[in-house]
């Protein structure tokens, strides 16, 4: 979630699903790319790559005040979703992490972060379905995903 943008700010996120896909692409691309692991053990479930410790890992940060979630209804923005942002303590913390990492896992978190999340969530969940087919195997809205 910190991965800054273009003018060094790091932006919310709007939704679960967007972060729980996110993370997905995450844990595999830290697989392909470099072998190691991102600690979520995702199955295919009914909306594609699920594993209920990102949630649970979410919820650890906004108890923790490092995430503070904005219900869609109080939020200007003209999306549905709830939005996460970092609190200022979550972006200290999370800037100090980000910091300490190479240069290539720093471009692998910009490309999921404003590369994928960013999409239209229907466009998100189409690039990972057609890019992880084993993932969109339980899947209940697969075949308007995917047409």
């Amino acid at each position: 979630m910190y991965t800054p943008n273009d003018d060094g700010v790091p932006q919310p996120i709007y939704g679960r699903t967007r972060i729980m896909k996110a993370m997905f692409l995450v844990q595999r691309k830290l697989k392909e790319e470099f072998g190691e692991d991102a600690g979520f053990d995702f199955e295919a479930y009914k909306y594609g790559p699920f594993d209920k410790g990102v949630y649970d890992a979410l919820e650890d940060l906004i108890q923790k005040k490092l995430i503070h979630k904005i219900p869609a209804e109080d939020d200007s923005s003209p999306r549905d979703e709830p939005r996460y942002e970092l609190t200022e303590k979550g972006q200290e913390e999370a800037k100090r992490l980000y910091e300490q990492l190479d240069m290539e896992k720093k471009r692998l978190l910009r490309w999921v972060r404003y590369q994928q999340a960013e999409r239209p969530l229907g466009s998100l969940l189409s690039y990972v379905y057609r890019k992880y087919p084993d993932m969109a195997a339980e899947s209940e809205i697969s075949d308007r995903v995917i047409p």
